[in-house]
């Protein structure tokens, strides 16, 4: 029994080491959760049926323009978000300095059974992305996490202390990417698009646009999240 101490406390280190992870990255899935549960309250609109107005549209994510390249990860995406804070205590209350804090979104095409929607994130957007890497820089700088030092750097940020080590940095990021199932709801419109359908022999074709406006941001969030 006494060989397995070293054991045992290894793995009650492993387990506190995990379980901070996941409370730091709580809020950021908190939010996703809350985003995916607002948007299954709303009712779901079929892409084929949807004549415009305000809806929620749920589909696989397919690629409409050039793709992001996620900073840490350098996954292809269309949604990216990204959060750096240093840790802090303040009279004996932990908090958190926020050192940078990136949410980018391209332009993509939601496909349902019914047809194909194009998502346009030009305008106001809320994300819930669910943080799926993440963790803390140390040791020397930049060490492992160079791509981590050149995204804070190309942002006049230097992470390193004197020694030439990382101060305590956490970092989390999570992404949507291509076949990904997801909602977005927010105001929409038929628009000519050669790319699209035409209702009838007459008309043109046209493909369901949605938009996010300062009154209506959209909602973007992965399916799933609200669990």
């Amino acid at each position: 029994m006494d060989d397995a101490g070293p054991y045992i406390a290894l793995a009650v280190m492993a387990v506190l080491t995990t379980a901070g992870q996941l409370l730091w990255q709580r809020p950021g899935n908190r939010r996703a959760q809350r985003i995916a549960r607002a948007l299954a309250r709303r009712p779901r609109t079929w892409i084929g049926a949807a004549r415009g107005g305000r809806v929620r549209v749920t589909g696989r994510i397919h690629r409409d323009a050039e793709l992001l390249e996620a900073p840490l990860s350098r996954r292809p995406c269309v949604v990216c978000e990204l959060l750096v804070e240093v840790p802090s205590n303040r009279g004996g209350v932990s908090l958190a300095r926020r050192l940078a804090n990136l949410q980018q979104a391209r332009p993509f095409l939601l496909t349902d059974e019914t047809g194909t929607a194009r998502v346009d994130t030009a305008g106001p957007f809320f994300l819930g992305v669910v943080y799926d890497h993440a963790g803390k820089a140390s040791g020397p700088y930049p060490g492992k996490h160079r791509a981590l030092s050149e995204f804070l750097e190309s942002k006049g940020i230097n992470a390193a202390d004197w020694r030439g080590h990382w101060r305590p940095v956490h970092y989390a990021e999570g992404v949507l990417e291509r076949g990904e199932l997801v909602s977005v709801g927010g105001d929409s419109r038929r628009e000519i698009d050669q790319a699209g359908d035409s209702p009838n022999l007459r008309s043109p074709p046209e493909r369901l646009v949605l938009r996010g406006s300062e009154a209506q941001p959209l909602l973007i969030g992965r399916v799933g999240a609200e669990s």
